[in-house]
């Protein structure tokens, strides 16, 4: 899904004033319509309710004006309280002005938090805020922030016009204080603020509203963020000639003593994927434990000491790996001595590559050796891992992080998976966030299975690009599917795994369709 910026967006409704001669007034009152038609939707009859509608000076001001005209026309009573001086409307919001004058609203200037009527608002079954909109970037403070600290504390249903008002809506970030809206309305495309956090929480439910921006314009749009969603993906069904060998064979690389599990449960995640052959390339001392708990999967057992894969290993591992189609290295690896060593010469080997946990805390030792190859890369740390590959703090990534996952992926040539609540993917150019997933995925070996998801698609061959993103997806929503029976906090990673089969499914239902379709068709020409 198609994300814009607050820039990015303003530009789009420059060239459809400018360039397609669509007034901005026009604009306004299909945002205005369309927002109205949602809230009667959601909330039914709206003849006598209550509504107490938050205008501030600008144009999403101007939205929640327009809005007014047509709650008050199906009957509701609405109160608007305008933050602005009337002189310094702009054209479009002070025509909805003078409209609900002529039409007898009623409109209170708000000058102080006192002049609020806190007795229509304790009344007031709908709050609409349409205070700042999408071009909000400092911080909220003074009259706005009391105004917003008393929306959040009404009972009222709370609707949001564009994004909540506190909302940086290119960052999600919280400027302070934000309206917690239940509805989100916004208005031709989502904003990257409406999927990232904390901004995600503050949205509600997010429904998107057609203005008319020209067709053209939104398929000419080129975005630097998108959002992942389920309809993004399409998986075809299998050739009925197909075997093992269509679907790739990944090598596994990692495990120590202690640490098994963590191969297991990606080893089992590439076999649930779809990948045709999984091979466990793991320390001698972990082979029994390993081969009891994924008995699909195939091992290969080589020299160990104290633990961990010993250097005289290291020459086994690379001729095994070497005919394989995709190198997944680093779950339950351990950060041993000679690790450096081994990830240079599997890196050398010029082998499609998904790298995790203790993969990555080697790899931070020296990061540059990513530019000895130029096979797909995928990296998938979490905040603590990435700040260890920038030598920066944890909360330093957490605070930059749009700008630092793109701007490694570019340097290095790689594809980031930066792991949080609302997952980021960067091929250096692009950001992607992903939608599915809740927080029953907060437990360790979660990771394990998502970097055996993303080999397996690697495997299958899909672009390392498309492999990161269906993989994220996929982790995710497998989770949703298996929360609904199991809850999020018992959920374990081996639950996700046992899910991945109904997730995969649901997306080949579009490709069962057409099937269905292509041969109803044939059926009714004879």
């Amino acid at each position: 899904m198609k994300l814009s910026t607050s820039s990015q967006m303003k530009e789009l409704d420059a060239k459809s004033i400018k360039e397609f001669r669509i007034p901005d007034i026009v604009l306004m009152e299909n945002a205005s319509r369309g927002a109205f038609e949602l809230i009667k939707k959601h909330f039914g009859e709206l003849k006598g309710i209550k509504v107490s509608v938050f205008a501030g000076v600008g144009n999403n001001g101007g939205d929640a004006m327009a809005l007014a005209r047509h709650l008050h026309n199906a009957g509701a009573n609405v109160l608007v309280n305008l933050l602005a001086n009337t002189d310094k409307l702009n054209p479009s919001p002070k025509i909805n002005y003078e409209i609900l004058r002529s039409m007898n609203v009623e409109i209170t200037t708000i000058n102080s938090i006192d002049d609020i009527n806190d007795v229509f608002l304790a009344h007031s079954h709908i709050i609409i805020d349409g205070l700042f909109g999408i071009g909000l970037s400092r911080n909220i403070e003074g009259l706005f922030y009391d105004i917003i600290e008393k929306i959040n504390k009404s009972s009222a249903t709370k609707v949001s016009l564009d994004i909540p008002s506190g909302i940086n809506a290119d960052t999600g970030e919280c400027l302070g204080i934000a309206v917690k809206a239940d509805l989100t309305v916004t208005f031709a495309l989502a904003k990257p603020g409406h999927f990232l956090y904390p901004g995600r929480d503050y949205c509600g439910r997010l429904e998107i509203v057609d203005i008319s921006t020209p067709k053209s314009l939104i398929e000419e749009f080129k975005p630097t963020f998108n959002a992942l969603v389920k309809s993004d993906f399409v998986l075809e069904n299998r050739p009925k000639n197909s075997h093992k060998g269509n679907f790739g064979h990944v090598a596994v690389v990692g495990g120590s003593l202690g640490k098994s599990g963590a191969v297991v449960l990606s080893s089992c995640a590439c076999l649930k994927s779809g990948a045709g052959l999984v091979s466990a390339v793991v320390p001698d001392c972990i082979n029994t434990a390993f081969e009891s708990l994924c008995v699909e999967a195939m091992s290969y057992p080589v020299n160990s000491k104290g633990g961990f894969f010993s250097k005289d290993s290291f020459g086994d591992i690379l001729d095994f790996v070497k005919d394989k189609d995709v190198i997944c290295f680093g779950m339950g690896l351990g950060v041993f001595g000679d690790g450096l060593d081994l990830l240079k010469s599997l890196i050398e080997i010029k082998k499609p590559m998904v790298i995790d946990a203790d993969g990555l805390n080697i790899l931070a030792k020296e990061p540059d050796i990513l530019k000895n190859t130029n096979a797909p890369i995928v990296l998938t740390p979490h905040p603590k891992e990435f700040s260890k590959l920038i030598n920066q703090s944890t909360q330093y990534v957490i605070k930059n992080r749009l700008n630092l996952i793109k701007e490694f992926a570019k340097n290095y040539n790689v594809i980031l998976v930066l792991k949080m609540a609302d997952t980021l993917i960067s091929d250096g150019n692009n950001i992607f966030i992903n939608t599915s997933g809740n927080p029953g995925l907060s437990t360790g070996g979660s990771g394990d299975v998502l970097s055996g998801i993303i080999a397996s698609f690697l495997a299958q061959g899909k672009e390392a690009l498309e492999a990161a993103m269906f993989g994220v997806f996929l982790h995710g929503f497998s989770a949703d599917l298996a929360v609904k029976e199991l809850g999020e906090s018992a959920l374990l990673p081996s639950d996700v795994i046992n899910y991945l089969a109904k997730a995969i499914e649901s997306f080949k239902i579009v490709a069962q369709w057409r099937f269905l379709l292509f041969h109803q068709s044939r059926a009714h020409k004879f």
